[in-house]
């Protein structure tokens, strides 16, 4: 018998659960008959449904919604189940096809980035006497342990995996936009600015995916771009990428590698302890509320979003000079000993010149920065002028930074304090292999009691920022 396939074909909408199992099978079956299909190959395709169906459930979110529908082409009907963000589903492929009996198949393949789609095809030339699959144990597809996932540098054909990760755990909302799009992702990689690696389940799927992000001529990079599906969390698998990344990152000329966990939860932060991580600043307000996990709530609402930065020399270091940091100097020098940096007075250098080179920039989240490059005796004027533009361009929260090396350190400090600035941290080799102090200036309210955090040197630093920022207010009335 010839069917012809419907133009348009009916189609059913379900969330996940198992609830739903015998309205799916009823659906497939009346519509397979609806379409002539005869009464045993309905049966067996909204069996062959039913007992997929039952293997998803057991891994899916019992929110995703599924579109369902049915094809009758040739000898041939085809059940389609199309669902978003469920890469993993590919898992359940191997362990329903053992179970569906001859005449049956099932195929998987990516519908867009975040698309995965199930055929289940049945022939329409099937014995009388074959009976439908048993249905399949609800443990089929579990998350693998930590011994069955590997962590590897990403290749080009993750690209679509990196990006669905990324969806399922940030929805749209994240930050790095380039991630959603594998052509410009992988670009990127190629222009070698990002070294990524993947944590990769036994299936071969992404589960998770950590880079380097590193700008033109710095010998630091960032690891960013940390993502980890919340059914893989447990593992130590940021960890593991984070040792991965740092045995590549010497590779590639680096000094070191930091880092930027959210306050929003202590997951990461944890992570970064068991890296070797130690935290060298705190940022307050870098972002704006909404930039954060979907699936995780926010003990910080009402506020913007804070981040604490940590880092890792990567290779040994040389000594590090430090110019008079004034009330900061103790604890900078608290700090080296953390990073297990060696530090000294640098030798006496040319007297301060008479003029400073700044540079200025604002970002689209209103996170604005004012470097100096060099600091002059006119910084006064120079930093009243730079914050003035930075707040025109729409500023929020404004962070100052210069050489600690730098004979016009002190000058700075008084100046920048003068104005509402407060002590930050400082960014180990940020300056061309020289280190940054880091200030920092609010003009939205911000309560630091939020912040959640991991370790009891967070907890101090943090501390002595909110302390530092009180006495600032009280300079400046």
């Amino acid at each position: 018998m010839t069917h012809a396939m419907p133009a348009r074909p009916c189609e059913l909408q379900l969330t996940l659960g198992t609830s739903h199992e015998e309205v799916l099978r009823t659906f497939v079956r009346e519509v397979a008959l609806a379409e002539g299909i005869p009464a045993a190959s309905a049966s067996f395709i909204a069996a062959d449904c039913a007992a997929t169906w039952q293997a998803l459930s057991a891994i899916g979110d019992a929110n995703e919604r599924v579109h369902v529908s049915l094809h009758v082409q040739h000898d041939e009907v085809r059940a389609r189940l199309l669902l978003k963000g469920h890469t993993r589903f590919a898992q359940v492929v191997s362990s329903l096809g053992r179970r569906l009996p001859q005449g049956a198949g099932i195929s998987c393949r990516e519908s867009g980035i975040d698309g995965w789609e199930i055929l289940l095809h049945r022939s329409l030339l099937e014995p009388r006497d074959m009976q439908p699959p048993e249905p399949v144990p609800t443990n089929v597809a579990t998350a693998a342990g930590a011994d069955d996932i590997v962590v590897e540098l990403a290749r080009k054909a993750d690209a679509p995996g990196i990006a669905r990760c990324f969806l399922t755990v940030y929805g749209h909302h994240y930050v790095h936009s380039d991630v959603f799009s594998p052509r410009r992702y992988w670009a990127r990689v190629e222009a070698g600015e990002i070294i990524p690696v993947v944590a990769r389940s036994a299936e071969g799927e992404v589960i998770g995916h950590l880079a380097l992000e590193r700008e033109a001529g710095a010998i630091v990079a960032e690891r960013g771009e940390a993502v980890v599906l919340s059914t893989f969390r447990g593992h130590h698998l940021l960890e593991r990428m984070t040792d991965r990344l740092s045995e590549e990152a010497p590779k590639h000329g680096l000094l070191g590698i930091y880092a930027e966990p959210l306050t929003i939860h202590t997951f990461s932060q944890r992570n970064d302890v068991h890296a070797g991580m130690p935290v060298c600043a705190v940022l307050l307000g870098a972002n704006p509320e909404s930039f954060r996990p979907k699936d995780i709530a926010c003990p910080t609402a009402g506020q913007r979003q804070s981040y604490l930065r940590t880092f890792r020399f990567v290779q040994p270091a040389a000594t590090r000079a430090l110019q008079d940091a004034g009330p900061y100097a103790d604890r900078l020098q608290h700090i080296y000993s953390c990073l297990g940096a060696e530090v000294a007075a640098p030798a006496k250098s040319e007297p301060t010149p008479a003029t400073s080179t700044t540079r200025i920039g604002v970002n689209d989240r209103g996170y604005g920065v004012i470097r100096f490059q060099e600091i002059g005796r006119n910084c006064i004027i120079e930093l009243t002028q730079a914050l003035a533009d930075v707040r025109s361009l729409g500023a929020c929260s404004v962070q100052l930074s210069c050489r600690v090396a730098d004979p016009g350190l002190p000058l700075l400090i008084a100046t920048a304090r003068g104005l509402g600035f407060f002590f930050c941290g400082m960014g180990p080799g940020f300056a061309e292999g020289e280190d940054l102090l880091l200030m920092q200036l609010l003009t939205e309210p911000l309560d630091t009691t939020k912040l959640q955090l991991f370790t009891d040197e967070a907890k101090e630093l943090v501390a002595f920022i909110e302390a530092d920022r009180k006495a600032v207010s009280l300079l400046t009335g």
